[in-house]
């Protein structure tokens, strides 16, 4: 198996050069990773994106493009982070190469995804499917409702369409299409291999991880190799990453996925499928397909197809207030799209001491002395501000997406595309479960949870085999690297947590308590010598940048949303998490009032937020708390 250490730098290309850009198209040319803030309704506007995904944008909304990772030692220190990254090509070639077989089956096939898709003998279901409507789950609908969805018999339904459809499809054993996730590489072995040791050596691990050859599937009774059932299953214990669920996505542009976790704390690997730009057009009046031929091309040059935005656990009550949802079973969440600036805290507001002064209807914010007027003092990070969003552009036929667990995200349909994604848990990520289960057991409409979840890691025998022994493993190897111990270290931990921190619930034993907390104890004196002063520094780190599960994000969960005010520095200044907005709700669109001093104090603004949704008057009094800090928003760009 690939250690740590080696820093393999793998080529960033995939088997086609990617076509000349034409005079029409928009091209993303800002860096990845650059530490550089962009207002995100720039960025929009310059890249072409229809007016439905500009025009509402407010110009106080900043975004960063998410890193490539050119090497596994930064692809390592991106997940550990929790950090979305962008991969090699190189780790999809296993499946540009089986589409353009047929799907691995069949003659060669078009070039083109979604001919690929749509044109094809399995094109057709047995069995009808659910596609959704871009805007299923928008803020405003009910929890419950199917007006945002269709049945579809076809592929090509889904983009033929007058109306942007998508279709998440999970493979089961109703369809003939052609497994195509199967055939992604997974980085990061230590954390993602889904073998036992008993499978084979690091030969036989290199080779099949090089072809996608994994054990990815269920057994069946009569022992025959069968697609990966609905919530997952363990084909065997031992290996540090389970596999969940593979899907095969086909959307149409302008589909819109709205703000979403991922089903249990699980990383996702995803790829968009090439595509010829002198295909054949669809058919349809989809408004959202450009009809002169253009695209936004990515920073390899190829066409886009889809634009992932991300928010950091932290910034999670600035996208959901859970509480609100839970009480009016509808959607409650921002709408990055429909949010005016004076809607939301501005700069000014959230940079010093916050205005104590009770406001009526139509007062004005007084945000005097709010400058020090020295570059020193203005360098000083405010208590509080509005969330950087990270956003991953998803190429044709181009790098890979690993997106951590727990960090919500909406996805913004470019082009008719088709992507690809596995879906894996990481034993060594398992204060990410933990952190989920305590997110998800304050929501009205809990997730199925998945098979291993459910079940593996609830039996005695079976959490011994498949997570315990593992991990346990993972922690005493001392040629593995310092992720690899310390985060077997974490996980460890989080297993054997009584604080309320911990997962939901495990097949552990008394013995299994006992022999964990054995290990965790020698590997405090390990870290106590000299030897271990790499991993000192690592769990420092870790704490600090991904702390989930046992850290504060946890604690902090406890206080959002109470008394429908928000906390806006819970995780920046005092342990109040002050200062503190009002947060009220039109058709399900989260409203914040000024900022202040106290919890009290925004808890009045809100009585007086409360009586203006009433009246239909709740815009002119935000405009008249925040009009003269917002100026004029179309041209504003605080």
């Amino acid at each position: 198996m690939p250690t740590e250490d080696s820093a393999k730098r793998p080529r960033l290309m995939d088997t086609r050069a990617a076509e000349p850009p034409r005079s029409n198209d928009r091209i993303i040319d800002q860096t990845l990773g650059d530490d550089a803030e962009h207002p995100m309704r720039e960025l929009f506007e310059r890249w072409g994106l229809p007016d439905r995904f500009v025009r509402g944008v407010s110009p106080s909304w900043r975004c960063k493009l998410v890193p490539l990772a050119r090497t596994e030692d930064e692809m390592r220190d991106y997940a550990v982070r929790g950090v979305p990254a962008l991969a090699s090509p190189e780790y999809a070639r296993g499946v540009f190469d089986a589409m353009g077989g047929g799907g691995g089956d069949g003659d060669a096939a078009t070039a083109d995804a979604v001919s690929w898709a749509c044109d094809s003998p399995w094109s057709s279901f047995p069995r009808p499917k659910v596609a959704m409507v871009g805007g299923w789950g928008a803020p405003g609908s009910h929890l419950l409702s199917d007006r945002y969805m269709r049945m579809v018999g076809s592929f090509a339904e889904v983009v033929d369409g007058d109306e942007p459809l998508n279709l998440q499809m999970f493979h089961r054993d109703d369809t003939t299409v052609p497994v195509l996730p199967e055939h992604l590489r997974w980085p990061l072995p230590e954390f993602f291999d889904t073998r036992s040791p008993a499978d084979g050596g690091p030969a036989s691990v290199s080779s099949a991880e090089e072809t996608g050859e994994g054990n990815n599937h269920a057994i069946d009774a009569e022992g025959n190799k069968t697609a990966l059932p609905a919530q997952g299953a363990l084909h065997r214990p031992g290996g540090v990453g389970v596999p969940l669920d593979m899907a095969t996505r086909l959307s149409a542009a302008g589909a819109l996925t709205w703000w979403h976790l991922d089903d249990c704390g699980e990383f996702v690997f995803q790829v968009g499928l090439p595509v010829r730009r002198d295909a054949p057009s669809r058919r349809g009046a989809n408004p959202f397909r450009r009809r002169d031929g253009s695209e936004l091309l990515g920073p390899t040059g190829r066409p886009v197809c889809k634009l992932f935005v991300f928010a950091a656990r932290e910034d999670y009550e600035w996208i959901a207030q859970d509480g609100v949802m839970n009480q009016t079973m509808k959607q409650t969440a921002l709408d990055l799209f429909d949010t005016p600036t004076h809607c939301l805290p501005h700069r000014r507001e959230m940079c010093g001491d916050p205005a104590r002064t009770p406001l009526g209807p139509g007062a004005k914010f007084d945000d005097s002395g709010r400058s020090s007027g020295s570059p020193r003092m203005d360098a000083v990070p405010p208590p509080a501000k509005l969330p950087t969003f990270w956003v991953a552009p998803l190429e044709c036929g181009g790098c890979p997406l690993l997106s951590p667990p727990n960090w919500i995200h909406c996805v913004v349909t470019v082009r008719d595309c088709v992507m690809v994604e596995e879906r894996r848990l990481s034993l060594a990520f398992l204060d990410e479960v933990a952190y989920f289960q305590r997110r998800a057991s304050r929501w009205c409409e809990p997730p199925v949870q998945y098979r291993f979840i459910r079940e593996d890691l609830n039996d005695v025998a079976s959490c011994r085999a498949h997570v315990v022994s593992p991990l346990l493993k993972m922690l005493a190897a001392e040629d593995a690297g310092v992720a690899t111990r310390c985060r077997a270290r974490s996980s460890l931990r989080t297993l054997v947590d009584d604080s309320g921190a911990g997962l939901d619930a495990s097949g552990l034993d008394q013995d299994g308590r006992d022999e964990i907390r054995a290990a965790l104890d020698a590997f405090e004196a390990f870290l106590a010598t000299d030897a271990g002063e790499a991993c000192r520094a690592f769990i420092a780190r870790d704490a600090r940048e991904n702390g989930v599960g046992l850290g504060g994000l946890v604690s902090a969960m406890s206080r959002e949303g109470q008394g429908n005010v928000h906390a806006l520095g819970a995780f920046r200044s005092s342990l109040d998490g002050g200062p503190f907005a009002a947060v009220v709700h039109e058709r399900g669109r989260p409203r914040w009032g000024p900022v202040r001093g106290t919890r009290e104090e925004a808890a009045d603004d809100r009585k007086t937020m409360r009586r203006a949704v009433k009246e239909g008057s709740l815009d002119a009094l935000l405009r008249g708390w925040r009009g003269h800090l917002c100026g004029d928003e179309g041209k504003a760009r605080e």
